[in-house]
């Protein structure tokens, strides 16, 4: 029998242009992939080479720190791998910069992902990227603060002056009552107070990217909404440093009641503070409105240099199987119908569930990086108190205007 091997690459902070020297040969996928994917991916690898004994797929691992630059690098050295797991957001840029392969040809069953995911990776009617994992945040509650705060555990807020009577309730003996992320990675921040522009009719930018709408009524409404729960003393006084892991850790700790999280937070609450009886509930929306997520997650691509580029969609449309997508994410798989796999079944995952139709991309925009850095300092300037909200997201707008 031939001898199949997976090579692994240096986990941790390998950087792209040392991952690209291993060039692929004949017959061989170079395959990058996050450290958090690699015990399941190895699994499917051997899987895979067991059907697919001609070819040997070179597992590389990456770390999602300083990964878009990496893979930027990569891209453009000539000297890329095969597949690279990359996040939804950057795959439009790649593709209006002719960095990587369209993948229609590889997309089976078209009518079974969820809409959202392949909108997010499609760019001139093509599909640039294949994408396998999906996931929104809710909100993580502490179900025991609830109590102790004579509030009903089991019917936590749906609207937003619910979450501010729950979160005054809960704001006690040096606990705060919803966390907000005010510092950190600039994602974070966009991920959390997004949703609330686009339930209240407002957002950064339009769909389209031509039009600002920062410093719309609708969105300055939403930016006051979320950054109160700082100014009001109901967010913790380490908001301006503070990212998703940071409010997880104080959730962990019993000082936060509340904060938005994806399901990758559960079992590190699990883990490190198994008394905590946790609940989840869907982001709280305006009276009359329906509630908002940004849609995030992955997407296979294949860099335009790669070398064995119909070996990576074969080794692509192995992973995009329901049943090996479903294995692969540790969130939800990009396909309905993987949803229904056991994994899934566990109660807590269900709002997650009810968040993903409420799901929608973030916009499009060769610029976006810099979009969402002038809205995030408009944020600070806001917690910090130095502008009121409508003066903060009137300067971010001038930015983003230039930018547009």
């Amino acid at each position: 029998m031939k001898t199949r091997l997976i090579k692994t690459g240096l986990a941790g902070a390998v950087s792209a242009l040392a991952l690209s020297t291993g060039m692929a040969f004949a017959g061989e996928v170079v395959w990058w992939t996050p450290n958090f994917n690699e015990a399941r991916a190895r699994e499917l690898v051997t899987k895979f080479q067991e059907a697919n004994p001609d070819i040997t797929v070179n597992l590389q691992i990456t770390t999602t720190d300083g990964l878009p630059q990496r893979v930027l690098t990569a891209l453009q050295s000539g000297a890329a791998p095969d597949i690279i797991d990359v996040q939804h957001g950057w795959v439009n840029g790649y593709a209006q910069n002719n960095l990587v392969m369209p993948l229609d040809d590889v997309l089976q069953d078209r009518d079974d992902y969820v809409p959202a995911a392949l909108d997010y990776v499609t760019f001139n009617d093509q599909l640039w990227g294949m994408p396998y994992r999906i996931e929104s945040l809710a909100v993580i509650y502490n179900k025991g603060h609830f109590t102790e705060a004579g509030l009903d555990p089991e019917n936590p807020p749906q609207t937003w002056d619910e979450l501010i009577a729950a979160a005054e309730a809960l704001t006690q003996n040096g606990r705060s009552g919803f966390a907000i992320t005010g510092g950190g990675e600039v994602g974070n921040t966009i991920f959390r107070s997004m949703p609330f522009m686009w339930m209240n009719g407002g957002g950064i930018i339009s769909e389209d990217g031509t039009q600002v709408l920062v410093n719309s009524p609708e969105t300055v409404a939403a930016v006051e909404f979320y950054t109160n729960f700082y100014k009001n003393g109901l967010s913790p006084s380490s908001t301006l440093e503070n990212d998703g892991t940071a409010n997880r850790r104080l959730f962990i700790a019993e000082t936060v009641s509340m904060y938005q999280a994806g399901q990758f937070d559960v079992n590190s609450i699990k883990t490190e503070n198994p008394n905590i009886d946790i609940g989840v509930m869907t982001i709280p929306h305006p009276e009359g409105m329906d509630t908002a997520a940004v849609l995030g997650g992955w997407s296979f691509v294949i860099p335009s240099d790669a070398r064995n580029p119909d070996e990576a969609k074969t080794l692509i449309a192995f992973l995009s199987e329901a049943e090996n997508q479903g294995y692969l994410t540790d969130t939800f798989p990009a396909r309905v119908s993987a949803m229904d796999l056991p994994r899934f079944d566990d109660p807590i995952l269900q709002v997650y569930k009810q968040m993903l139709p409420f799901g929608r991309p973030a916009p499009a925009h060769p610029n976006w990086v810099q979009i969402t850095q002038a809205y995030f300092d408009g944020i600070q300037r806001i917690l910090l108190g130095d502008e009121d909200a409508q003066t903060a997201m009137d300067g971010a707008a001038a930015e983003i205007e230039a930018l547009l």
